[in-house]
C-alpha cells in the first residue's frame, strides 16, 4: 500500500499541471468578446415623452463565431431608477465580426418631473445604461452615462384682437393666440381651457376643441371667435369703440398629446395688444 501512496504523491501534481497548462493554451487560442454601448440615440420626441434607442455593439475577437443568449438591462433618469428587465434573444456574431444589438425605451417625462414647470427648468436630462450579455459560461458588462435635451416649452401670447361686430346686441372679437415652438419636432395643442380679461375686466372662461399644429422651429396663429351680449360689456364698450390697445390678461390650460401619453400645459400671459376693427 505504501507504493500506491507514493504514487499518487507524484501523479496528482503531475495531473494538476497538465490541466493548467491546458487551460493556459485556451486562454491563448479565445478572446473574451467586448460588449459596449455605440450610442444613446433619441428617435422621436414630444412634450410628453421621448423614444430612445440603445444600441450595442458586440465585437468578437475569436477565429470562430460567438452566440450571445442574452442581455440585462438597467436605465435611470435623472439617477432615479426607471427601467429595468432582460432580452433573451440569442445574438450570432460571426468570427472577427461585429454585431449590434439596439433596445428601445420609451420615457416618459412624468415618471421623471413632478411637474411641468420641473421639465421647464430642465434643459437636459441625465442618463444611465448598464446590464451584462450573457455568453453562457461567461458575463460581461457593459455601462454608459450620459445626457440628452429635453423639450422647450412652446411660448403663448396674444397677437391681436379684432372687433368683428360691435352693435346693441353686443360684441363678437376675434382673439389671436400665436404659439412659437422652438423645438426640432413639431408640437400640436388639441384642447384650450381659457379665461380672459381685457382692460381689468374679467370677461370669459371658455374652451376650445380647435386643434393647432406647430412646426418645427416655428410658430402658428389660433384664432378664437369670442361673443358677448351688450349687458356683459359694462363700461369696456367705450374702450372697444375708441382705443388702439387695451391689456390683456390670457390664462389657459392646453393639451398636447405624445406618443403614450398627453402632457397639459398651463399658460399665463399679460401684456398690451393691439385693437383693429
Amino acid at each position: 500500500m505504501i507504493w500506491r501512496k507514493e504514487l499518487m504523491r507524484v501523479l496528482v501534481p503531475a495531473a494538476s499541471l497538465v490541466l493548467v497548462g491546458g487551460c493556459a493554451v485556451m486562454e491563448k487560442q479565445v478572446t473574451e468578446p467586448e460588449v459596449r454601448v455605440a450610442d444613446v440615440r433619441v428617435v422621436g420626441m414630444s412634450l410628453a415623452d421621448a423614444q430612445i434607442a440603445v444600441d450595442l455593439d458586440v465585437q468578437n475577437p475569436n477565429a470562430f463565431g460567438l452566440s450571445m443568449a442574452g442581455l440585462s438591462y438597467r436605465l435611470a433618469l435623472q439617477d432615479k431608477p426607471l427601467l429595468d428587465g432582460t432580452v433573451d434573444e440569442a445574438v450570432k456574431v460571426a468570427a472577427n465580426g461585429t454585431s449590434r444589438v439596439t433596445l428601445p425605451f420609451t420615457v416618459r417625462f412624468e415618471e421623471v418631473f413632478g411637474s411641468v414647470r420641473d421639465l421647464a427648468e430642465a434643459k437636459s436630462l441625465g442618463y444611465e445604461i448598464a446590464g451584462r450579455a450573457d455568453f453562457g459560461l461567461v458575463s460581461l458588462p457593459y455601462a454608459k452615462r450620459g445626457t440628452f435635451r429635453l423639450p422647450e416649452i412652446p411660448e403663448v401670447s396674444v397677437r391681436r384682437l379684432k372687433i368683428d361686430k360691435l352693435d346693441l346686441d353686443g360684441v363678437e372679437l376675434a382673439l389671436g393666440i400665436e404659439v412659437m415652438n422652438a423645438n426640432d419636432f413639431p408640437v400640436r395643442f388639441e384642447d384650450m381651457a381659457y379665461e380672459l380679461t381685457i382692460a381689468g375686466s374679467p370677461l370669459l372662461k371658455g374652451h376650445s376643441a380647435q386643434a393647432i399644429s406647430v412646426a418645427p422651429n416655428g410658430s402658428a396663429v389660433l384664432d378664437l371667435a369670442l361673443s358677448l351680449e351688450y349687458s356683459e360689456l359694462g363700461a369696456l364698450v367705450q374702450k372697444l369703440r375708441g382705443a388702439g390697445a387695451l391689456p390683456i390678461e390670457f390664462r389657459s390650460r392646453v393639451t398636447s398629446p405624445g406618443r403614450t401619453d398627453e402632457v397639459v400645459i398651463p399658460y399665463a400671459w399679460t401684456g398690451e395688444v393691439p385693437l383693429r376693427r
